[in-house]
């Protein structure tokens, strides 16, 4: 089986410019950085102000990035990473939604929902 939440670190790793998976669960102080960051994100999502993602994407893009591609990149990674396991996609979705992100579709990617 396919670990789709290490894959959703690796993509938050990406858009982010810095390391998740250094914070691994050596104690709670450690995972309760993770865990703060995800609700930081999802908490920017659901606000939908419109700088959410420049305040998340790696600030040594200065802003030179495809934003519909950053926002699908970073629903992907989140949904991966998702507390309750059966809520997170299959990595076929997750192929699924990256190329439908490589063709700069600005669609919405939920987790088992597929996306709309």
């Amino acid at each position: 089986m396919v670990d789709v939440y290490s894959y959703g670190v690796v993509l938050l790793e990406i858009v982010k410019g810095t390391r998740l998976s250094n914070w691994v669960v050596v104690d709670g102080e450690e995972e309760a950085k993770i865990i703060r960051f995800l609700k930081m994100v999802k908490k920017k999502i659901e606000n939908t102000e419109d700088a959410w993602v420049e305040d998340i994407v790696n600030l040594r893009l200065q802003g030179q990035f495809n934003r519909n591609q950053a926002v699908m990149t970073i629903n992907i990674g989140i949904s991966c990473v998702e507390e309750d396991r059966s809520k997170r996609p299959t990595m076929d979705m997750v192929v699924q939604a990256l190329l439908e992100c490589e063709n700069d579709e600005p669609e919405i990617f939920t987790a088992r929902n597929s996306i709309l």
